[in-house]
Parts: C-alpha cells; sequence; structure tokens
C-alpha cells in the first residue's frame, strides 16, 4: 500500500510540473536561455581574463627577479671594475719610489674582495677569463716587487750617500767657524792654523768624494728606473689585453652591446700614446738613451695581449 501511495504522489507531481510547463509562455523560455547563454559568456570571459591576469602576474615576477638579479650583477660588476682597476693602477705605482713597498698596492689590497663576489653571480665565460687576469696580476705583483727591490736598494745607497755627505758638510762647516774664529781672534799659532786648515780640507775632500759617488750611483741608476717605468707600462698593455674578453663577458650578461673590435683598436691606440709619452719623457733626461730591449717573454706576452 505504502509504496503504491509514493509511486502516485510522484506522478501527480509529475503532472502538476508538466502542466505548470505548459502555462508559462515562450517568451519567458526565451529569457531564460537567452540569461543562460549570457551567463556562460560572461563566465568563460572571466576565465579568460583570469588566465591574461595569472600570466601578466607571472610576467611581472619574472620581470622584477630578473630586474632584482641585473641590479646585483650590475653593483657586483662595478665593484669588480673597481678593484681591476686599482689593481692595474698600482702596476704604475711601482716605479714610483717615493711610495713605500707596503702601499704599493693597498688600493688593489683594499678592493680585491669585491672580485671573489664575481664568482658568486657570474657564468663561467666571465669568470675563466677574470680568473687568469687575477692570477698574471698577482704573478706580476711578485716580479715587480722582486724588481723594485733591487731597484730601491740602489736608491737606499743614494740615500746613505746623502746622509754621509750632510754629517760632512756639518762638520766642515764646524770647522769653517772655528777658522773664523781663530782669525777674529788674531792670535798667531800656527800649529792651530794648520790643524784648522787641515781638518777643513779633509771634510771638503770626503763631501766632493761622497758627492761623485753619489753622482755614479745615480747614473747607473737612471737608465735602471726609467726601463723599469717602461716595463711597468708593458705590463700594463699586457694585462689591458686579457681584460678585453673579461669585458666582452660582463657586457655580454648585462645585455649591453660592445664592439670588442673597436674597443681592442681603441686600446692599442692609447696604450700607444702613452709609449709615446714616457718616450718622450726618457728622451729629455737622456738624450742619447737607446732603444729599450724587451724580454722576449715580456714582448710575447704584450702580443698575445693585444
Amino acid at each position: 500500500m505504502g509504496p503504491y501511495i509514493i509511486k502516485l504522489g510522484g506522478t501527480i507531481m509529475l503532472n502538476t510540473i508538466a502542466q505548470l510547463l505548459d502555462v508559462i509562455p515562450a517568451s519567458f523560455w526565451g529569457v531564460i536561455v537567452g540569461s543562460f547563454f549570457s551567463i556562460a559568456g560572461v563566465a568563460i570571459t572571466n576565465r579568460a581574463g583570469d588566465k591574461r591576469l595569472r600570466a601578466q602576474f607571472e610576467h611581472e615576477r619574472e620581470s622584477k627577479t630578473k630586474d632584482r638579479e641585473m641590479a646585483l650583477r650590475k653593483e657586483v660588476f662595478l665593484s669588480a671594475a673597481e678593484a681591476v682597476a686599482a689593481g692595474m693602477n698600482s702596476i704604475g705605482r711601482f716605479a714610483n719610489f717615493e711610495i713605500p713597498n707596503d702601499q704599493v698596492t693597498q688600493p688593489y689590497v683594499e678592493k680585491a674582495p669585491a672580485i671573489s663576489k664575481v664568482h658568486v653571480i657570474a657564468r663561467t665565460e666571465t669568470i675563466l677569463p677574470l680568473a687568469q687576469f687575477t692570477s698574471r696580476l698577482g704573478a706580476l705583483y711578485l716580479e715587480l716587487f722582486a724588481r723594485r727591490h733591487e731597484l730601491m736598494s740602489e736608491r737606499n745607497a743614494i740615500a746613505l750617500v746623502d746622509n754621509q755627505v750632510a754629517q760632512f758638510g756639518k762638520e766642515r762647516d764646524r770647522v769653517l767657524e772655528m777658522i773664523k774664529q781663530h782669525n777674529i781672534e788674531g792670535v798667531v799659532d800656527q800649529r792651530r792654523w794648520n790643524v784648522l786648515q787641515d781638518s777643513f780640507e779633509f771634510e771638503q775632500k770626503r763631501i766632493n768624494d761622497g758627492l761623485t759617488h753619489r753622482g755614479q750611483l745615480a747614473a747607473a741608476l737612471q737608465p735602471k728606473h726609467l726601463e723599469f717605468m717602461r716595463q711597468c707600462l708593458l705590463h700594463t698593455e699586457q694585462l689591458g689585453g686579457m681584460l678585453i674578453p673579461v669585458l666582452t663577458a660582463v657586457r655580454r650578461e648585462l645585455e649591453l652591446p660592445l664592439d670588442e673590435a673597436a674597443y681592442r683598436q681603441a686600446m692599442v691606440e692609447s696604450y700607444a700614446q702613452q709609449q709615446q709619452a714616457v718616450d718622450g719623457f726618457i728622451r729629455k733626461f737622456m738624450p742619447n738613451a737607446a732603444q729599450p730591449i724587451i724580454p722576449p717573454d715580456l714582448a710575447q706576452e704584450a702580443a698575445q695581449g693585444r
């Protein structure tokens, strides 16, 4: 009895719904269908908009990440560039004997840690030529320090002679004052006069001998010093050639164009002008100086640097 009643009730409900559907006008169904398609269109449009927004957000996120990475690279590379410039400038400081040994490479030593940061963020094609440069620079420092030590020893010998001559001069002036005092007193003491005269001549001879010796030492040191200047410039040119691949790789990482051939030519012309200036300086002080004989290994390094 129960299942029959439920089935009968379901049939009556379906008949009622069918009657209601027959009562609803066709225009209403048109509105319903149109609304459905409108809602479907809005949903599709919103979904497409969401995809575009997600794509735009992802693009902006990647762009910001790239900008941050690029900013970091620029900061690291610029700091490393300052260190490299300080390292190359130190080469010229070797020839300045007024700078103490512990201060010759001090500017580079203070900035050198910035170069190690490049090994963290740079690509392999940047790290390799930079490592070759820093390795050559360190070896070159040792070579130049050894040669500078030899020349500084000769310079110190000249300074020692200068100190001796200064002491001899003080003693000569003291004797001269005694001679003047003897003349003022008007006392005839031939023995004392002879002693003072001999002392004065002795000190004067020591001064003259010291000045002669100093002139010989200076004459021997000057061409060596000037040749050392030339070698420092040649080493700087060789290091500059080693830097070109580094600079090219760095600018490639920073997405900055570089005409490597034009830049290399500009560097060659710049170093040629510097060499002419140094040669002119040397000819001014040593008109009869012959052209320097460049050691074969140094000349080969300079050629490879170009």
